[in-house]
């Protein structure tokens, strides 16, 4: 219970803070460019506070977002030291979740690691059996209109166009067991793609 409770504080932080980092650091940067720009003894005593109050934001999601790196760099070595594996801490597929997997191309062994709890497990290679990234497709249909030439006068005629987008891409890994849900890593589409790729190398040397 405890551990569970663990992992879903450290998901709850994670789904929190990385967007606090972007927003704060998008404010802090709006702040020093207007500084920068308008002189800073324009700013008014509420703009000095949001000013402080994005720039401490920013420094704790940092903080945090620093903390968990190392630690999931010092799970990794401490699986190294005990296990005799290489893992490479560099390329953590689902790192900043707290679940994620580290691979030992060399020893064809992967690590299942849970940052929230130190709890990991050991599986083979053969353990993933397939990996494909998925996303989600959405069409709309848009009206616009087209200039034509009618007898020497332009007129609007109304078209109908479909734009389409690909969203919420996931890195999706099959495993070896019948009774374990496929394992699923949302991402952008370039790390997706990144990983896929990387599994191609992974699991077919």
């Amino acid at each position: 219970m405890t551990s569970c409770l663990r992992t879903l504080g450290t998901r709850l932080a994670n789904s929190i803070v990385i967007p606090a980092a972007w927003v704060s650091g998008l404010a802090t940067i709006g702040f020093v460019w207007g500084m920068i720009e308008f002189s800073s003894g324009k700013l008014t005593v509420e703009g000095r506070q949001l000013f402080l109050a994005s720039v401490s934001i920013f420094c704790l999601a940092i903080w945090h977002l620093i903390r968990r790196k190392r630690r999931a760099k010092a799970l990794v070595a401490s699986i190294n030291l005990k296990e005799g594996l290489s893992l490479d801490d560099t390329q953590l597929l689902g790192y900043p979740s707290p679940l994620f997997f580290a691979f030992d191309p060399s020893n064809k062994k992967l690590a299942q690691c849970q940052s929230a709890t130190g709890d990991y497990q050991i599986r083979d290679f053969t353990w993933v059996t397939g990996w494909q990234f998925e996303w989600q497709q959405i069409d709309s249909r848009v009206s616009g209109g087209v200039l034509q030439i009618v007898d020497g006068a332009g007129i609007s005629v109304p078209v109908d166009e479909i734009r389409r987008r690909f969203i919420r891409f996931t890195l999706v890994l099959m495993v070896a067991d019948a009774n374990h849900p496929p394992l699923r890593f949302p991402m952008s589409r370039s790390a997706a793609e990144g990983w896929c790729t990387r599994c191609n190398v992974l699991f077919k040397c």
